[in-house]
């Protein structure tokens, strides 16, 4: 009897043992395993190499996007579709770790942690003699590096190579838009006086111009037989300026040696290019811009020819305006192509050619030097290496950005590798680059992300860290631009029941003061399964975990009702006393 009055109890036991020990299992079952993280590998350089007979070092931007190190990353830098006139060549002393076989080098380039970018210069080009001007292929480039898990990542990108003539004697000269004392800045607008000359001693039939300004300046006019770009899609917000950045124009002119071409008249201060600066320029700085000619590849004629006719105000007028109006303000009526004087070269036999400006009886600069003039500021003449280039200075006002980092709380326990969601916002005005720390909670890890530099103090890769580094381009726009966001993750591994702490700071890496200082830090909140919370209420995993022992509680008073339970029935079972 009593052996069969406990039977059902013992089934009851049983399950009750069965029920807790599967509320005990699913309390320490581990999270789903995250996807294996991997490396993105990202290759950059210039639109197009521009070479003579002189050689031209060539570098390129090598990046890993990634969210984990990319190992042994080797490259090829494939000339072999180039022309016969196009020489490769490894730089000598680069230090770079290359070999040179036939038109191909290849290089060893170490490993990346996810996030960073190195420069390289592994190779250099030039025209071979009587090597004839114009498009001559292009370089094909192809890095390889290995992930994680042994799998093989890739990228590949395409310079286009252009032989220019070299001994033209083209010089360019341009002047300083503002000066240390007389800064530009947002809505302000300058003329840009920039001159052309021939100092050498054969005719140039023509030349093309490219003129390159910093972000937040852009050019007033619009030229049919100008190319302009480098510039934002979309239309910014009213006051900012995002483009373009740069203008390319033939000029159908034939330059006898020493004469010259004016861009400006710097008596009226009239000039063909004004500058346009947005609310957005960055400052106080002084930002550079260039000013670069160089030979047109084909005669005069074909060049007219393939210009057509423009439908619009041409760079071409506007630079005889300014010179019809410089000539008849000096009653002079010469010549657009008048011949200067040649002056003796003092401390020296080699003769020299001192071009002529427009518009003067006189000529009273050489191409290496400019005279002294009530311009915004000094011209910087070509250097010897690049004649037909000129760098020119902007000087820039100060300027101010407001930077934002928001973070959204997670949920995760001991083991699990989460991803915290956050944002970096550059609410403007000013543009620049923006940089920022994290550190990761106590009891926990980060692990290699996007954006972020996961390297030790030599460069070495490595896979976790408890604070690092990130940052965004130096170009980083404002919001009014339609970018100026950056979303983003970072992996956190938790490695302890006690989660505290943590936190994103931001701060701006260019010359713009911030204007928002409490917006530049945020927390990086972990909650423990089941303990809610959001970005803004959510608290951190503090003190003992509290989800395995309210499991073993559960589990407790169940066993509890199934005993009660078998005890009522025992009960039932007994006979009356009467009986």
């Amino acid at each position: 009897m009593t052996n069969a009055n406990l039977r059902p109890g013992g089934r009851f036991g049983a399950a009750a043992a069965a029920v807790l020990a599967a509320a005990l299992a699913l309390t320490a079952a581990p999270s789903p395993a995250q996807a294996a993280a991997q490396p993105r590998l990202q290759v950059t350089g210039a639109a197009q190499a521009t070479i003579d007979a002189t050689g031209t070092t060539i570098g390129f931007h090598l990046g890993n996007t990634g969210d984990a190190p990319a190992t042994g990353l080797d490259a090829v830098y494939d000339a072999s579709s180039t022309t016969g006139d196009v020489v490769l060549t490894v730089p000598a002393g680069s230090g770079q770790d290359c070999q040179l076989t036939g038109k191909t080098v290849r290089c060893r380039h170490g490993d990346l942690a996810p996030g960073q970018e190195t420069m390289v210069q592994p190779i250099m080009l030039r025209g071979a003699p009587g090597a004839r001007p114009g498009p001559a292929g292009s370089v094909r480039v192809s890095v390889s590096a290995q992930g994680p898990d042994d799998s093989t990542v890739s990228a590949t990108y395409e310079l286009p190579v252009r032989i220019q003539a070299t001994g033209s004697g083209l010089t360019a000269e341009v002047d300083d838009l503002g000066s240390a004392q007389q800064r530009v800045g947002g809505g302000d607008r300058r003329p840009l006086h920039a001159r052309v000359f021939n100092s050498g001693d054969s005719t140039v039939p023509g030349f093309r111009l490219t003129i390159t300004l910093p972000q937040g300046a852009t050019f007033a006019e619009r030229y049919t037989d100008c190319t302009y770009g480098d510039d934002l899609p979309g239309e910014p917000a009213d006051g900012y300026v995002y483009g373009p950045q740069r203008v390319t124009c033939p000029m159908q002119v034939i330059l006898e040696p020493g004469n010259g071409v004016g861009f400006s008249d710097p008596v009226s201060g009239d000039a063909a290019f004004t500058v346009v600066f947005g609310k957005n320029l960055a400052g106080p700085a002084e930002e550079t811009g260039r000013f670069e000619v160089d030979v047109l590849e084909q005669p005069l004629a074909e060049a007219r020819r393939g210009a057509g006719t423009p439908d619009g105000p041409s760079l071409a007028e506007r630079v005889g305006q300014l010179r019809t109006a410089a000539e008849s303000r000096a009653g002079a009526g010469q010549p657009a192509r008048g011949k200067p004087r040649a002056p003796e070269r003092p401390g020296g036999n080699e003769p020299t050619t001192t071009p002529e400006r427009p518009g003067q009886d006189e000529p009273t600069t050489t191409p290496d030097r400019q005279d002294d003039t009530d311009g915004p500021g000094p011209a910087r003449p070509a250097t010897a290496a690049q004649p037909h280039v000129a760098e020119f200075a902007v000087w820039t006002k100060s300027n101010s950005h407001d930077l934002e980092v928001r973070a959204t709380a997670v949920t995760g326990s001991v083991g699990d590798t989460v991803e915290v969601p956050y944002t970096v916002t550059n609410h403007g005005p000013s543009d620049g680059a923006a940089g920022w720390r994290i550190v990761a909670p106590s009891g926990t890890v980060l692990l290699p992300s996007q954006w972020c530099a996961f390297q030790d103090e030599q460069g070495a890769a490595v896979a976790e860290l408890t604070e690092v580094d990130c940052r965004t381009d130096d170009r980083w726009p404002a919001t009014a631009s339609g970018a100026g966001v950056v979303s983003t993750v970072v992996r956190v591994k938790i490695k302890s029941a006690t989660v505290t702490g943590g936190t994103i700071t931001v701060r701006g890496l260019g010359p713009s003061t911030e204007s928002g200082p409490k917006s530049n830090t945020t927390q990086i909140l972990v909650n423990e399964p089941g303990g809610g919370g959001g970005a803004d209420d959510g608290l951190p995993i503090t003190g003992v975990r509290t989800g395995p022992i309210a499991a073993i509680g559960a589990g407790a008073l169940l066993l509890g009702t199934v005993l009660l339970l078998f005890g009522r029935r025992r009960r039932a079972a007994a006979p009356p006393p009467a009986e």
